[in-house]
C-alpha cells in the first residue's frame, strides 16, 4: 500500500511539474500580425532629397512576430513614388520610384487595455530608380542606414485581433557617392527622412 501511494505522488508530482514549464513555455506567447499600410516620407535638412524632390509617397504592407514578453522583430516594404521639383540637381533624370526595406526590433509598451506603444530602432535598405530623360533606359542607385521610430496602436475590436497603427519613423539615408569636395558629398550622399504612415494590423 505505502508503494502504491508512492507511485501516486510520484506520478501527481510529475503531471504538476509538467502542466507548470508547459505554462511557462515562452513559445505559448508567440504571436505574429500583418500591417498594410501608407505612408508619407520627406528629407530633412540641407540635401540633395529635400531640394530636388517634393515629398515621396507610397503603400506597402509589414510583417512582425512577438517573440519574447513584450520584445519582437518586424519587416517592412514601401514602394515609394516622387515627383522632381528641381531636375537640375538630380541630372538628367525623371521622377524617381523607390524600393524600400525596413527591418527592426520592436518594445510594446500596453498603456490601457485597448492602446499599445511600440519603440523601434533597424536598418533600412533602399533602391531608387529613375528614367534618363532621353530614353535610354534607367539609373538605380542602392543605400542604407539606420532607422528608429514609434507606433501608436489602437485595438478595435473585442478580441484584440484588429488594429489601427499610426507610425512614424526617422531613416537615415547613406549612399557610397564620392566626391573630392566633403561637402558636395555629404550634400548628395546622406540625409534624414521622416516618413509618416497608417496601417491596419491583423493579429492571428
Amino acid at each position: 500500500m505505502r508503494k502504491f501511494l508512492l507511485f501516486t505522488f510520484a506520478v501527481i508530482s510529475i503531471s504538476a511539474f509538467s502542466q507548470r514549464r508547459k505554462k511557462q513555455n515562452w513559445t505559448e506567447n508567440v504571436k505574429y500580425a500583418i500591417e498594410p499600410h501608407v505612408k508619407v516620407m520627406t528629407s530633412l535638412g540641407n540635401n540633395f532629397m529635400k531640394d530636388a524632390f517634393e515629398y515621396f509617397y507610397g503603400f506597402g504592407i509589414g510583417g512582425n512576430i512577438n517573440l519574447y514578453k513584450n520584445f519582437g522583430l518586424g519587416v517592412e516594404y514601401t514602394y515609394f513614388l516622387a515627383n522632381a521639383k528641381r531636375p537640375e540637381l538630380f541630372g538628367y533624370l525623371g521622377s524617381p520610384s523607390m524600393n524600400n526595406f525596413d527591418w527592426y526590433v520592436f518594445h510594446q509598451d500596453k498603456i490601457t487595455e485597448d492602446f499599445f506603444v511600440e519603440e523601434i530602432v533597424g536598418y533600412s535598405t533602399y533602391r531608387m530608380k529613375s528614367p534618363y530623360l532621353d530614353d535610354r533606359g534607367d539609373f538605380s542607385e542602392g543605400n542604407g542606414g539606420l532607422n528608429l521610430g514609434a507606433k501608436a496602436i489602437y485595438t478595435v475590436d473585442d478580441n484584440g485581433t484588429q488594429q489601427i497603427v499610426l507610425n512614424t519613423r526617422l531613416n537615415f539615408y547613406n549612399s557610397k557617392i564620392g566626391n573630392q569636395n566633403p561637402d558636395i558629398e555629404k550634400y548628395y550622399s546622406k540625409a534624414t527622412l521622416l516618413n509618416i504612415g497608417i496601417a491596419y494590423r491583423i493579429n492571428f
